[in-house]
């Protein structure tokens, strides 16, 4: 380890103002690309990524196989992919303007006509389509991941994800079909 970087450890755990504004500067440039993904959550994540260096520091965790500043980089980076990856799961619902996306019981006669055609023909292309097409959308309509499909069904992550697209890009095509030829 450098004796410049244990000097500036040192500093920074007695909260020198200098060394914490150095770690802090490092800090910030080292997420700012993650900034856009995690919008309404950075100052959370930053918050975040200073208290693990906090731990990671106090518990003598860095062992000065790189330079100071790149480790501060690497805890960064690990915090907010973190954090961009528990965002990834939770599917946050608008819930504004839930009341205006309402119909209303005014609506044209012949646009809910339509409507309910459009949902029928869905309906009935979704009963033709291949049984592992269907098993696979009730597995992820259960809320179930693809990890846990896979474990289940025994195939890799990236195979159900290549499998679910090319079931909806059929399903998608025998609706467009159904609904042209009318």
């Amino acid at each position: 380890m450098q004796a410049d970087d244990q000097e500036l450890i040192d500093r920074f755990l007695q909260e020198e103002r200098e060394a914490v504004a150095t770690v802090e500067d490092w800090i910030s440039k080292a997420a700012y690309p993650f900034r856009r993904r995690l919008d309404f959550q950075w100052e959370d994540v930053l918050q975040e990524i200073r208290l693990e260096v906090i731990r990671s520091l106090r518990a003598q965790r860095f062992r000065g196989e790189s330079t100071l500043k790149t480790y501060l980089w690497r805890v960064a980076g690990y915090v907010c992919i973190n954090h961009v990856r528990r965002l990834s799961q939770w599917r946050t619902a608008d819930c504004e303007g839930l009341l205006e996306r309402r119909p209303s019981p005014e609506v044209d006669p012949l646009a809910r006509v339509l409507r309910q055609e459009a949902e029928q023909v869905r309906l009935e292309v979704v009963a033709q389509m291949p049984e592992n097409c269907r098993s696979l959308w009730r597995l992820i309509l259960q809320g179930r991941s693809f990890r846990q499909i896979g474990e289940l069904l025994g195939a890799s992550e990236g195979s159900l994800r290549v499998r679910a697209l090319r079931c909806r890009r059929k399903a998608v095509e025998a609706v467009r079909k159904r609904l042209q030829d009318g």
